[in-house]
């Protein structure tokens, strides 16, 4: 099952620390509903372990996360891979940011993923559902703690 999901919110900071928010692995993980762990393996590589709950189906992934097409203080693409007993995910995600005239960043992202397996034969309105509202609640958090932060 193929799912998009894109955004633009606006963040009360400068763009030079918004950057240096996404850039940090253990930042972007509090922001992110299910993670459980996240260990650098090198600063553009990370293994994470998060759990996901789609109906009455609970799963744990074990991710593969990888940033590449970075450039500094202006955009990256990340991608996820991961199994997790019965199910896959596939997740390339690209984000973008602009200074605002008031000040701040607007961070346009866009989230690309395919999902098979268990997870997958949730149906698709429960597991778009689902995946709509831990992105939403990812990206509304990580612009929260930011701003505030």
């Amino acid at each position: 099952m193929n799912l998009e999901f894109s955004g633009a919110p606006e963040i009360p900071a400068p763009r030079a620390k918004v950057w240096t928010r996404l850039m940090d692995p253990n930042f972007v993980a509090a922001s992110a509903p299910g993670v459980e762990s996240v260990e650098a393996v090198d600063p553009a590589h990370f293994k994470v372990i998060s759990g996901l709950g789609v109906g009455a189906i609970k799963v744990k992934f074990k991710l593969d996360v990888e940033l590449f097409d970075i450039v500094d203080g202006e955009r990256l693409k990340m991608r996820a891979q991961g199994k997790a007993p019965g199910s896959a995910v596939d997740v390339i995600s690209a984000v973008q940011l602009e200074d605002t005239p008031a000040g701040g960043t607007r961070l346009h992202w866009v989230a690309k993923s395919e999902v098979s397996g268990t997870v997958a034969s949730v149906g698709a309105r429960l597991l778009e559902g689902t995946a709509r509202r831990l992105t939403e609640q990812f990206w509304t958090d990580f612009a929260r703690r930011v701003g505030t932060g």
